[in-house]
């Protein structure tokens, strides 16, 4: 690890300071006594236990066994550092089935706390870590919890309540509705609301203590009171009914908006619907409760009505307080998200702003600099009002202030009490430093928001404000999840190779890089599908957003992960941060960008499947002999791996070849009448492709994962040629500006293009005799032969619509308009992650998963023996990783027979037949045969267009 990555790396803080510090002050903080059991999962789950490690805090961990059920080999890769079996505890699954499921296994983890004596519980991001009366029920046993305590949960965590205290606290909210379930309560009261309220709780046998005189105050506290006692009031079809209702009103007030099904706890995107139209209403509901485990009689079933307020930004602040004071830790935008759930995150910060108004002001850009102080202004105002929320709520650990925003305005959404997955994010940007009160040069900094947590949790309201001391400019995190190529989940797969953390890399990888303590070598590991997709987090940091980007880029560049089946959004990531380098580092995409992004990338894949490089590469080698003869052919034959191997890696990877396309149009090439024109010198974009590809020379890679020797000495030549002959010429070797030969400003020629332009017309230079001009004229044409291939692919990015995107003056991204269409999209989309190919008979099963036949166990089967189904009609459920992706049919037809049982909730794989079916059309599919015809004669009309 270099000292640079050992700076920036949280964990990499000297904790002991608490217990062997010259001051008594900073040593009254130790966290020795401190006996933690971490009940959580994933990457925060080891970096928890690295976190005790270094405060000398005892700890053990509570394992699911639900991961080794649903998927046999899969082993918690964090026990590899543990090395006494009791201190592993084992439960079925960390929250159970539903709401009696979920107490007994509240009450099996406080037993495990009290039989080993732990004193705390730290439950990460997931499961029971926002769960006011799983913290309530540790508090009532005794039992500390490392995150915000059970009265900030039931105010600031539930998002019904917590738009009451934020409108209290002075605080911007979205409009909507907050409390559905009290709204059916009194339509079923009847016109005398407070009378058949009244009638309601008698006939129930519930009392309400503190009577409110509003109809509606009772009916909250109604439903309060009867969920206590168990009892149900309302039914899923009441809700349903009262939601048409209102939902319909707001419709009729907001024309052209969708509206937001959210489920008042929860998180991650979980228990939460868009809906279009009154007829989405009965589905969203029915989805959103059984998502957020709220179907039962007497369960919880408030859920919030928002409006969704278009084209906004996903950003949010960064707490920590003690319960008496309570700081912001500047923001993180998030936006860069697919089905509600984040991929990239980005630090938002003063300091940031800053130097990014500076940078746009330095390059003329005073409209970029204009829209981020707009911004910077934003940023404070969430802060603000952030910390004046958890002031509200008293606020005693790390919480996050979550907020949905549109140019400069900005909504509080909901505040998520707990660590957030992107915490690291901030961690690159701030640390924290704690003085003691009696004396200013008493202090000590913290690095890691965990270990501020367990601070706060240990010492309360001992531990004194902090101040934040600036550590990057920018911090980023991605997540790697175990995703295909259009996003979806993809679990099973395993991990046999998986290449080091490099410089700049932070990598919170659960523990799979953990290795072999006596053979250093790589440990293979199961992806488990049971909970969720995330592989691991990759973090860095750089002095400005555009080294930030770069280096998460060059990180997934060098990164290696490898197995069968092993399937990850690597390459998305590689690609976009890619893209948005090319458009600009500070763009602004909102929430939705990533589905028209990879709309797009999907048209691309499109592109590149009829496109074959083989045929391509004995084309053109056919047009040079035909044009230059055997020399001309010899020259070429010798650049064939040169060129192919690169090409070959970008068109299997359409991800990879958008981020290479965006961030070289306008820079190394144009599109000029449908033809590609070179702005820098091909040959030299050719060696950057060997970089991007990760296809350079390294000394220790093997053959197939470097350049050959034969080509690495064949393109070192090249560029040689090139580097003498512009110091003949007394040229700037590779610079965009212009070369006296008689070119104007308005054509902004390039040194490249006035040297090639030169050669081909044959006009010569003072500093070359007449027969240096014809060597360099042949050799200029040797070294630029076959670059037609790179034109080709160039073409098909024309072609696929990648290029029209852009960034306007707001710093936002223009989306073309193709990639909007909700239908197009879907179809681009699978372009990424074809189906499966069946028999023209069979429906298969789009990805592995659990299989479910009906939307709810109430609910009818979608599809049975002699059901006809249309187009679009939903055919089946897979659960993968929790999330619940509907299925709908491609064809119409009848079903003749089923051939998985959807009631007994079982686990297919991708392809597997699930019915057997009679289309109402033929289905027709391609042979082999007629796909390399097909290729073939695309690739001939696109090197045509190439010329």
């Amino acid at each position: 690890m270099s000292a640079e990555q050992t700076l920036s790396n949280p964990r990499s803080t000297t904790i002991g300071k608490y217990r062997a510090a010259s001051s008594p002050w900073v040593s009254s903080f130790s966290c020795a006594h401190l006996k933690i059991l971490i009940v959580c999962r994933g990457p925060i789950r080891k970096e928890a236990m690295d976190v005790c490690d270094l405060l000398g805090a005892g700890y053990g961990i509570l394992l699911s066994e639900k991961d080794s059920v649903t998927y046999p080999s899969t082993l918690a890769p964090e026990l590899r550092e543990i090395n006494k079996p009791d201190r592993v505890h084992r439960v079925p699954d960390y929250m159970g089935v539903g709401h009696a499921e979920k107490l007994e296994r509240i009450n099996q983890i406080i037993q495990i706390a009290r039989d080993n004596k732990y004193t705390h519980i730290f439950a990460g991001y997931g499961f029971m870590a926002e769960d006011g009366g799983f913290v309530k029920a540790l508090e009532d046993a005794g039992i500390g919890f490392i995150g915000p305590a059970s009265n900030v949960h039931f105010q600031a965590g539930v998002k019904d309540m917590a738009k009451v205290i934020a409108r209290s606290a002075g605080v911007s909210v979205t409009p909507g509705i907050d409390n559905i379930t009290a709204l059916t309560l009194l339509t079923k009261a009847g016109d005398d609301a407070m009378a058949g309220l009244k009638s309601i709780a008698e006939a129930n046998g519930i009392t309400v203590d503190a009577t409110p005189s509003e109809p509606e105050a009772y009916a909250e506290a109604l439903l309060q009171a009867s969920y206590k006692k168990g009892v149900g009031l309302i039914t899923t079809a009441e809700i349903q009914a009262e939601a048409r209702a209102q939902c319909e009103g707001l419709f009729a007030k907001n024309p052209g908006y969708r509206l937001r099904f959210k489920y008042i706890g929860g998180g991650g995107g979980k228990g939460q619907r868009l809906v279009t139209s009154l007829d989405d209403v009965d589905n969203a509901v029915n989805e959103v409760l059984a998502e957020s485990k709220a179907t039962g009689d007497a369960d919880n079933k408030n859920f919030l009505i928002e409006l969704n307020i278009e084209n906004t930004r996903h950003n949010e602040i960064q707490l920590l307080g003690n319960g008496e004071w309570c700081i912001a830790l500047g923001g993180r935008d998030c936006s860069l998200q697919m089905h509600e759930q984040k991929l990239v995150e980005l630090s938002i910060t003063e300091e940031l702003y800053a130097h990014e108004i500076a940078e746009a002001t330095k390059e003329g850009r005073t409209d970029f600099a204009e829209v981020l102080k707009g911004d910077a202004k934003t940023l404070k105002k969430m802060e603000e009002q952030a910390e004046a929320f958890g002031a509200a709520v008293k606020l005693n650990s790390a919480s996050t202030f979550e907020c949905i925003v549109s140019g400069t305005d900005f909504f509080f959404m909901e505040m998520n009490t707990r660590i957030q997955v992107e915490h690291r994010v901030t961690e690159m940007v701030y640390s924290l430093e704690f003085t003691n009160p009696a004396d200013s040069n008493d202090t000590f900094v913290v690095e890691s928001i965990v270990e501020a947590m367990i601070l706060c949790a240990a010492h309360n309201t001992r531990v004194p404000r902090p101040r934040r001391i600036q550590r990057n400019k920018a911090g980023g995190e991605i997540r790697l999840n175990a995703t295909n190529d259009a996003l979806q989940p993809h679990a099973g797969g395993v991990v046999e190779a998986w290449s080091p953390p490099v410089e700049h890399e932070i990598r919170d990888d659960q523990g799979i890089g953990v290795r072999n303590p006596d053979t250093g070598w790589f440990i293979q590991y199961n992806l488990a599908g049971a909970y969720d997709s995330n592989i691991a987090l990759v973090v860095s940091y750089g002095n400005g957003r555009r080294q930030n980007l770069d280096r998460l880029a060059d990180i997934l560049r060098r990164m290696e992960i490898r197995g069968p089946e092993v399937n990850t959004n690597k390459d998305f990531h590689y690609g976009i941060l890619n893209f948005c380098l090319g458009l600009h580092p500070m763009l602004k995409p909102d929430t939705k960008f990533v589905v028209p992004y990879l709309a797009a990338v999907g048209s691309l894949a499109g592109q590149l499947e009829s496109f074959d490089l083989e045929t391509a590469w004995w084309e053109i080698s056919k047009r040079m002999a035909a044009r230059s003869g055997p020399e001309g052919a010899e020259a070429l034959r010798i650049k064939q791996t040169l060129l192919a191997r690169p090409l070959e890696l970008l068109v299997e990877n359409p991800h990879a070849l958008a981020g290479w396309l965006t961030r070289n149009h306008r820079r190394a090439f144009v599109i000029e009448n449908g033809r590609v024109v070179w702005k820098r010198n091909p040959l030299r974009a050719l060696a950057d492709l060997y970089h991007f590809c990760h296809l350079e020379e390294r000394p220790h890679a093997s053959p197939a994962h470097k350049i050959w020797p034969d080509d690495q000495n064949l393109l070192v030549s090249g560029l040689q040629f090139y580097r003498d002959l512009e110091q003949k010429l007394g040229i700037d070797s590779d610079s965009e500006f212009q070369l006296s030969l008689g070119t104007t400003a308005a054509n902004q020629s390039t040194v490249y293009e006035n040297l090639h332009r030169a050669f081909e017309d044959g006009k010569k230079f003072d500093q070359l005799d007449d027969a240096l001009f014809q060597k360099c004229v042949a050799a200029h044409r040797g070294w630029q032969c076959g670059m037609t291939l790179l034109d080709a692919v160039i073409l098909m990015g024309e072609r696929s619509g990648i290029f029209e995107f852009g960034v306007n003056a707001k710093l936002e991204p223009v989306v073309p308009a193709r990639f909007l269409n909700a239908e197009t999209q879907e179809d681009l989309i699978r372009a990424l992650a074809p189906p499966p190919v069946a028999a023209a008979d069979t429906l298969v099963a789009v990805s592995g998963g659990m299989f479910y036949s009906k939307e709810s166990p109430a609910q009818p089967n979608y599809l049975s023996v002699g059901h006809h189904f249309e187009t679009g009609d939903p055919i089946y459920i897979i659960e993968v990783m929790k999330m619940f992706n509907k299925v709908y049919a491609e064809f119409p037809g009848t079903v003749l027979e089923v051939l998985v049982d959807g009631e007994a909730g079982n686990v297919v794989k991708k392809g597997q037949p699930l019915f057997r079916v009679k289309p109402d059309i033929e289905i027709k599919i391609e042979t082999e045969e007629e796909k390399s015809s097909r290729r073939k004669a695309a690739t001939l009309a696109l090197l045509d267009a190439a010329g």
